[in-house]
């Protein structure tokens, strides 16, 4: 494919995939689209160099979507275990420009010019195309970015909200609660809904409910609830309302008129959950601000190519403005 390609990647703790990106008429395609994962190399530039010698590309710049915090020229991936030097990234690309952000920045940047097929309903309401929007959700980690429409464009405000303190909220959640802190260290909201606490939340949740130890895995969990299962639905009616609340919290925070939407590979699995009348609650119940929450739009982000598309977007707004 003819014309300029920035070489775009989503890396998160489970899977690293690279695509290259081709602008053309304010839009965007994506070719070679290559996802494989993260354990099967010993670090991201193993990774990179696997992608760019199979699919022999050359591109004009890199914007990657990376699951940590970038400071001081350097990520650390906290679910990988990665540590990503971006000197040595703009290395392998001969010194083109590079654009390096947090995983759901990327993500965040995405979500207005999603269409139909890259979102589910979760729930109709008003979406104002000038009003911030929030964007958060469950994968391996669980993250969280804001999105700002400004004179120049969009503007996102990326963060480490999913490590918030998890808040409980009915005689279960907070038995589950307790269960976890008396395993050691802090109960945040990534523990309880995210891929890095499946373990601990499937077991703690078990203990509380007096069923005994469950050996399941994620896919059985859901495979499971979907059966019918009592355990298995409480566990993921449980990560459902953790996810509603932290993205009630968020809309609170952002005044998401814009609209809200949810992401990550966990959350699309526990969809049939999410838009129960209890998780809608949960995201609504704020007191005397829950008729400002009923009235946002939420939408499930089912896009794969979504955190690509963000990356892109986010490397051709800074070559515009100047600034991310």
């Amino acid at each position: 494919m003819a014309g300029e390609a920035i070489l775009v990647g989503d890396v998160g703790g489970t899977n690293v995939r690279f695509a290259l990106a081709y602008p053309e008429g304010g839009r965007l395609t994506l070719s070679d689209i290559w996802k494989r994962r993260a354990v099967d190399f010993r670090g991201f530039a193993d990774a990179m160099d696997a992608f760019l010698t199979e699919t022999g590309a050359k591109p004009d710049g890199a914007a990657l979507g990376l699951a940590g915090v970038v400071a001081n020229d350097r990520v650390h991936l906290i679910n990988s275990g990665w540590h990503v030097a971006l000197a040595d990234v703009r290395g392998r690309i001969g010194g083109k420009r590079l654009a390096a952000v947090n995983d759901f920045v990327a993500m965040a940047r995405a979500a207005p010019d999603l269409d139909d097929e890259g979102l589910e309903p979760i729930r109709s309401g008003v979406r104002d195309p000038q009003g911030s929007a929030a964007v958060g959700g469950p994968g391996t980690g669980f993250g969280i970015a804001i999105l700002r429409r400004i004179k120049a464009g969009w503007m996102v405000i990326g963060g480490e909200g999913g490590h918030q303190a998890y808040a409980p909220q009915t005689p279960l959640e907070w038995e589950v609660a307790q269960a976890m802190r008396r395993r050691g260290g802090d109960v945040s909201i990534e523990l309880v809904a995210a891929g890095a606490g499946f373990e601990a939340t499937r077991d703690c949740l078990a203990e509380v409910m007096g069923v005994g130890a469950r050996a399941m895995s994620p896919g059985e969990v859901i495979s499971a609830a979907l059966a019918g299962d009592e355990f298995a639905a409480a566990f993921c009616r449980l990560r459902a309302a953790t996810v509603m609340t932290a993205m009630g919290n968020l809309a609170l925070v952002c005044n998401a008129s814009g609209g809200v939407y949810i992401a990550g590979g966990v959350a699309r699995h526990l969809a049939p959950w999410l838009d129960e009348p209890d998780a809608l609650a949960r995201f609504n119940g704020r007191g005397p601000h829950a008729p400002m929450l009923e009235r946002f739009q939420i939408s499930l982000i089912v896009s794969d190519a979504a955190p690509l598309l963000g990356a892109a977007h986010l490397w051709l707004d800074e070559r515009e403005r100047g600034w991310l």
